[in-house]
């Protein structure tokens, strides 16, 4: 790291300290003819509430409740009006009139704190936005009982699309804000848990959540300047500043069992027997099928190699491996909370997390333990501290790569026994009898059973996150806060093969092992100073001023062995062949210096305006390079003030916002600016090898930020008393001087170089949209919508404009993810046999379209883009109803317009080989004399006749991929109170859950959601039933 650039960190930091501490002043003002003096109580209870807000109303004269929850303050008479004012609370306006001694009771109110909205470094009413900012609340996130946080927030925020990963337990969720920003990165946003930066919030129990804030628009990230351009994931655990007084426990435990559900159709044993002996006829006789005789198919089909296969077949004596390998998994969860506040104004809340879960596959499970403790303490009315730590350890157990694929693969007459019906056999389809003789031989697939029993996949993740920080209010209008925010990331994960497993029976029927160990250690250090001003009681001012710092590191060894003596694990690596080791590390660090200033000015609430910006100087660039600006500006117009709507009784709320900025994107690999020694090699020092070493690649000095301009458009409306309310969105996104490899001639001696050449945009609408249908005293009902349209394209790459990169799929003007292929046009059936000679192809192959009709197929005139994995538009619907205890809710998702290459389909409607299972499919058989039944499928060519744009291209494999689906149907029951009192509780709410039970799909492969993940990590659908219990005492 450069010294300079270090120094300036620790400068910086020095600067700010001493701000702290010498920027101090204190105001008076004159004594008025009444002073009136109090006590704050938390509702009915004893116990007194500090820091509590007593202002004049109209005026800025004002104090705050001391440690015991006592206020005096002199006001200007009798007509005076007291606003009484607490986070949490509701407000209380109270008359003084002849009164000068008050007892005040402040009541929670859950409603407001759902009108505060969390935005960088602050907290703003939800009326007073002037970005676009999605808010889900601990409620909506707790009620769907989903494991992990962001599937619990799916659907909830438009412009936002969430989707598994994998179909695997563990493997976590990608999330996309408004389209992807980047060609050779991931478009993840940066999360901000409880002011700490991090990659993913996985390893967060759902129920330790207050709320989730998702920034949208550059006016609302760009006060996260260089790390904001994919939007930004705010995380607000629960603290203690908003506990209730007193002890207060809460218990929240649920079962479930996750059945294997929508399981693709395979082929039954008559279909597969059929489909078997249909594939020699395009391989007997040179294709000509009506040579083939039933006795010459039959010796190809059987010989003396398949006589046990032959046997299970006239049987129909068929094995169901599916239900060998796929089992009901299980999920439990059990969540304590302790929250309260003393009577000195500590208030804390813990909470403690079990979750458990298995998959449907043997040998996959999740745990998860979590602690959680918040702590906020107004010392009085200068001081006030809090800390926040959340600390979680994850195993992860994800089995077998290849069980389920290995499951699927094998064809219904192999069985996973051998020849005594009781050992398992390797190879089902390679089956020897005790002489070494083929009773089987059809397929080199390995057992899952023994794939499942011998091998292992584990990762164990500990992972700590606090926040503490300490803020000082000198004046009423003048505050400085100081914040630290360290993480901890120690990961481990072993994978292991067994003998018996594929790998283990190709590395000489012995052991293999490796392991990888990473830490992650982070730091944010946070000096922020806020003037809050009202002048005239019409002109609002909000300034923020912000220093930060900002350092990463990542550590890691990796170590891998083969031909272990023993099956113990990974952790015995050392007594492998010492020729086979694998064994590396690596390091690398990163520092990010940050000053940003942001003013909220408001005139009566009526007219809003933002502007911000932010400085970043990033280790990762160099010195010329290093630093850059991300500023933004919003203007809001809130109608509902105007005179002119005054006597529309209809409109209850109306604004008007737009916003423009800018953000940047950080995800240069650190090191890319120098030359860094990293592979070996050997030199001829004088007729001598000498060891030595170089660079990979070639370094970029003039490397810069991928940033984002963005402009936003957005308007919030609320009707008939807001029983209708909601949002719509448009934005224009110009992601530019994207990373790319650029290639370099061959005299440089390096292939490529990084460079800042290319482009992306995305330009979309979003509505939200919430309606409260019914509203009476024991009935309810609300429903919410979402919907999202986002057009993504690239605009250029390489620094122009007009040619595609046909090598790696990007191409002008089209989406990122687009499929670039031949078009799939049926199969060559027999009366266009001349025809398909003319494009040098035969009957039952797969026929494409000849695009420009010159008699021909070639790549640059003949392929089209196809489709896209994004999705044309997205929605969801979210329902409650309640009628006196009961309630009723719901929740489903919608994505339309998603195609994608199927790795499921190319594996089972793949029909090169004959040994393998397959999907339920028809495909093309010719007339023949063998006395197999012909048919003349358009969609399926003949097996083993593909033809090359089957085989080579993949030109049948694609699939829409859209889908509706309902994630849950939830039905609960809330005791009466009396009858929760008798039992020494506050309340109980028993539930039943139901997550997935329904999907709509022309998809029929595992999963729409995961469509396109690799076949490996491909999971079938499920269901999952649960029962819960919600207990306050």
């Amino acid at each position: 790291m450069d010294m300079k650039f270090y120094n300036l960190c620790r400068r910086s930091n020095g600067i700010i300290a001493l701000f702290l501490f010498t920027f101090l002043g204190f105001t008076s003002f004159a004594q008025n003819s009444v002073t009136v003096s109090g006590i704050v109580y938390e509702g009915e209870s004893n116990t007194t509430l500090p820091g509590v807000n007593v202002v004049e109303k109209g005026t800025t004269n004002g104090t705050v409740t001391n440690i015991d929850g006592k206020f005096s303050l002199s006001v200007a008479g009798s007509s005076s009006v007291l606003v009484i004012s607490y986070i949490g609370f509701e407000s209380k306006d109270l008359s003084v009139g002849q009164q000068t001694q008050f007892e005040i009771r402040m009541t929670n109110d859950d409603k407001a704190l759902e009108e505060v909205v969390v935005v960088g470094y602050a907290q703003l009413k939800k009326t007073d936005l002037t970005g676009s900012v999605g808010s889900v609340s601990s409620k909506s996130i707790t009620e769907r009982n989903f494991t992990n946080a962001l599937e619990a927030v799916q659907g909830n925020v438009a412009g936002v699309q969430i989707s598994p990963s994998t179909g695997r337990i563990g493997d976590g969720f990608n999330i996309t804000i408004r389209g992807n920003n980047s060609l050779n990165e991931d478009s993840n946003p940066l999360y901000v848990v409880d002011g700490v930066p991090l990659d993913n919030i996985d390893f967060l129990n759902p129920q330790d959540i207050a709320r989730i804030d998702i920034l949208k628009d550059a006016s609302s990230t760009a006060i996260y300047g260089s790390r904001g351009s994919n939007g930004v994931v705010i995380v607000s655990t629960k603290n203690g500043a908003t506990a209730k007084a007193g002890l207060n426990v809460s218990l929240d435990t649920y079962y479930g069992t996750k059945q294997v559900a929508r399981l693709p159709k395979m082929m039954g044993g008559e279909k597969w027997w059929y489909y078997h002996q249909s594939a020699y006829l395009a391989t007997t006789n040179l294709n000509d099928p009506m040579a083939i005789t039933p006795e010459l198919l039959a010796s190809k089909v059987t010989g003396s190699a398949n006589t046990l296969l032959q046997a299970r077949a006239d049987a129909n004596e068929t094995f169901d491996w599916y239900d060998l390998v796929l089992q009901d998994g299980m999920q439990q969860n059990t969540y304590l909370n302790f929250s309260g506040r003393g009577t000195g104004g500590l208030g804390y809340n813990v909470g403690l997390g079990v979750q458990n879960e298995t998959g449907n596959v043997q040998n996959e499970a999740l745990d998860k333990y979590s602690m959680k403790v918040g702590i906020n303490h107004k010392i009085n009315k200068h001081f006030s501290y809090g800390l926040n730590s959340t600390i979680a350890m994850t195993e992860d157990q994800f089995g077998s790569s290849v069980a389920m694929r290995e499951a699927f693969r094998l064809n219904p007459f192999l069985s996973p026994y051998g020849e005594d019906g009781v050992t398992l056999y390797p190879q089902p389809g390679k089956l020897l009898d005790a002489n070494g003789n083929y009773l089987i031989n059809k397929t080199s697939t390995y057992n899952p059973l023994l794939e499942i029993a011998n091998s292992s996949d584990k990762r164990r993740s500990f992972t700590g996150v606090g926040n503490i920080f300490l803020e000082y209010k000198p004046l009423e209008w003048l505050s400085f806060k100081t914040s630290f925010a360290p993480s901890i990331v120690n990961s481990r994960r072993g994978k292991s093969w067994g003998a018996e497993t594929n790998t283990g029976i190709s590395n000489r029927n012995l052991p293999s092992a490796q392991m990888e160990n990473v830490q992650k250690l982070n730091y944010t250090w946070d000096n922020q100073f806020n003037i809050t001003k009202t002048i005239n009681n019409e002109h609002n001012f909000n300034f923020l001023g912000l220093q930060s710092i900002f350092s990463s590191q990542v550590e890691g060894s990796k170590l891998a062995a083969r031909y272990l003596p023993f099956d113990t694990d990974f952790f015995n690596l050392g007594s492998g062949d010492q020729s086979t080791y694998s064994i590396g590390s690596y390091f690398n660090k990163q520092t990010l210096a940050s000053f940003a200033g942001r003013l909220n000015y408001n005139f009566k609430g009526k007219y809003f305006v933002t502007i911000s910006n932010r400085w970043d100087g990033s280790s990762l660039l160099s010195k010329e390079n290093r630093w850059d600006f991300f500023p933004s500006a919003a203007l809001a117009w809130n109608l509902t003030e105007e005179s002119f709507l005054e006597n529309i009784p209809a409109i209850s709320f109306l604004k008007l916002r737009a916003s423009y900025g800018f953000t940047g994107n950080n995800i240069i690999d650190p090191y890319s600016t120098t030359n860094v020694l990293d592979t070996q090699t050997y030199y001829d020092f004088m007729g001598t090898n000498a060891n030595g070493w170089r660079a990979s690649s070639l370094s970029n000095n003039a490397l810069g930020w991928e940033k984002t301009r963005e402009s936003n458009f957005g308007l919030d409306f609320g009707f008939l008393r807001d029983r209708i309310s909601g949002s719509i969105d448009v934005y224009d996104r110009l992601s530019d001087d994207l990373l790319l490899q650029q290639d370099l001639p061959i005299e440089s001696g390096y292939e490529s170089i990084s460079a800042n050449i290319g482009s992306v945009s995305n330009k979309g609408v979003e509505i939200a949209l919430t309606t409260r249908n019914i509203e009476k005293n024991k009935f309810s009902w609300q429903t919410t919508f979402t919907f999202t349209k986002n057009n993504n394209k690239i605009v250029s790459i390489y620094g122009q404009d007009q040619v595609d990169d046909v090598g790696n799929g990007w191409f002008i003007g089209e989406s990122i993810n687009s499929s670039y292929n031949y078009v799939f046009d049926g199969i060559w059936q027999a009366d266009e046999r001349d025809e398909a000679k003319s494009y040098g192809q035969l009957e039952g192959q797969a026929k494409v379209k000849d695009i420009n009709n010159d008699g021909k197929i070639t790549p640059n005139e003949d392929r089209i883009i196809l489709g896209s994995a994004d999705p044309k538009f997205t929605g969801s619907v979210f329902s409650t109803i309640k009628y006196g205890n009961v309630d009723f809710s719901f929740s489903l998702i919608g994505s339309e317009g998603v195609f994608v290459r199927s790795p499921f389909h190319a594996n089972f409607t793949d029909t090169r080989d004959r040994g393998r299972q397959k999907l339920d499919i028809g495909w093309y058989v010719p007339e023949n004399g063998a006395g197999v039944p012909a048919q003349f499928n358009n969609e399926y060519p003949q097996a083993r006749n593909q033809g090359a744009y089957w085989r080579s291209n993949g030109v049948g494999y694609y699939r829409d991929a859209s889908f509706m689906k309902v994630k849950n149907i939830t039905l609960g029951y809330k005791l009466p109170e009396i009858a929760a009192n008798k039992i020494g509780t506050k309340s109980v709410r028993i539930y039943g859950n139901v997550l997935n039970p329904f999907v709509f799909s022309p998809y029929d492969g595992y999963d729409p959601e995961w469509a396109a993940a690799s076949f490996d990590v491909g999971r079938v659908s499920s269901i999952t039933y649960q029962v819960g219990l919600n207990v306050k005492f």
